[in-house]
């Protein structure tokens, strides 16, 4: 496809998501009607421009901007929502559809190292860009005509590869810490080359971090996670120096360790997975402590110590003598195999022993046993064991485990086999 004017992408703007589309749409016509031109802009003009070139970035949401004021956007629209009137930013629902719209604007100050302490509406799209972080995310695409504006040199970034901020890259990283994390994803992400001076800037303005939030540092690690590249982010959040500002505990001692560990997991980590790599590597409980520092929810604290959990159980079982064919042994495995969290523990324990390969082996003849068990186990309810003669109590329950295991572990594949083997192994006769 050849194209006159790379500035007119009618055919971009197809490329939203269906369900966006329209509202959008919508919004821009309703916008432009009233003489004040909308654009999408932000992530969603740079994800599309980045999916085109093979670079997986599915766009989840538009958000648009225009010269309209908060009131005149209110003023135009049956249902709006005002999250962030004071900075410009209404919500507009379209047949369920909420559409982000802002008004464009400068800022001065950020006292807080995140909100400006000013800001002022202007009808300039030009002075909107430059309070923006990177050229690659002040692209401005017009819904209804396909036109991109480019104020800060952002498509020629895109073409060459290269991540730049807009304007001074230290007064970026100064006003918001956050930045520094955002550079690294999007470095990582879309396989990008730091701008010269872009990781001098982040070096040097790495304190900025301090005072960021540990909910923004979860949300930008999750991010990492769920885009990819987080090991080549993280590599870059050590070489700035970030990590140790961020990362509960971090030290320039233990960094290598935790690379290695997070280096490991391999392909596309969990966020569990990836939190115990960095934070858990002297057990459990540092694992969920430092989880919870990070104001991670309860089920990624939980998973997390976990993850860490399972490591130091599969190391320590894959150093005990081979208990061959013993079924109970095997349905352990089997357990072991399926839990959540056991590839990336498995990974973990592999690489923090000192004899990787055993436990490489272990965990490998683990997931067999796995595939090899019954989805559904034969099983006996309670009532089975109480009727054979054991107890109601702890004994009960202990029976109850060692019967699923036998079952996962091939000792019997029905309800008379089951009862033969509870009669003998349970009541020894």
């Amino acid at each position: 496809m050849t194209r006159d004017d790379p500035n007119e992408r009618p055919d971009l703007v197809e490329r939203l998501p269906q369900e966006l589309l329209g509202p959008v749409r919508h919004v821009a016509g309703v916008l432009g009607a009233a003489g004040h031109r909308a654009w999408v802009v932000g992530g969603a003009v740079r994800d599309l421009l980045y999916a085109e070139r093979g670079r997986a970035a599915p766009v989840k949401d538009a958000d648009l901007v225009s010269a309209a004021l908060p009131d005149e956007v209110e003023a135009l629209f049956p249902r709006t929502v005002a999250v962030g009137k004071s900075f410009g930013i209404v919500v507009v629902v379209v047949d369920g559809v909420e559409i982000e719209v802002a008004t464009f604007r400068e800022e001065r100050g950020y006292s807080d190292r995140r909100r400006p302490d000013e800001i002022r509406f202007t009808d300039s799209l030009a002075l909107d860009a430059r309070r923006r972080d990177f050229t690659i995310n002040a692209l401005y695409l017009d819904p209804l005509d396909g036109q991109i504006e480019d104020p800060t040199g952002g498509l020629r970034d895109l073409e060459s590869g290269r991540l730049r901020a807009v304007g001074r890259a230290s007064d970026r990283f100064r006003e918001d810490g956050l930045r520094i994390l955002r550079m690294a994803r999007f470095q990582a992400r879309f396989a990008l080359e730091a701008a010269d001076g872009l990781h001098r800037a982040a070096l040097d303005e790495a304190d900025s971090l301090v005072g960021v939030s540990p909910e923004r540092v979860l949300d930008e690690l999750s991010k990492m996670v769920s885009g990819g590249g987080v090991r080549s982010a993280v590599r870059t959040l050590v070489d700035v120096g970030a990590a140790e500002r961020v990362l509960p505990d971090w030290t320039a001692e233990t960094a290598g360790a935790r690379l290695r560990d997070l280096e490991s997991l391999g392909d596309g980590p969990t966020l569990p997975g990836v939190l115990a790599a960095l934070l858990g590597a002297d057990g459990p409980d540092a694992a969920r402590r430092r989880a919870s520092l990070l104001r991670g929810s309860r089920d990624t604290v939980r998973r997390t110590g976990r993850v860490a959990e399972l490591a130091a159980e599969i190391a320590e079982r894959a150093s005990a003598p081979d208990t061959g064919s013993d079924p109970e042994a095997i349905g352990a495995l089997v357990l072991l195999a399926r839990e959540a969290e056991f590839d990336p523990a498995a990974r973990l324990a592999a690489a923090r022993s000192g004899a990787p390969a055993g436990v490489s082996r272990y965990a490998a003849r683990a997931r067999r046993a796995a595939e090899d068990a019954p989805d559904a186990p034969v099983a006996l309810a309670s009532s089975d064991l109480i009727e054979l003669g054991i107890a109601p109590g702890p004994a009960l329950g202990a029976a109850l485990a060692r019967l699923t295991r036998a079952a996962l572990g091939g000792a019997f594949d029905d309800r008379e086999g089951a009862l033969r083997w509870a009669r003998a192994e349970l009541l020894g006769g």
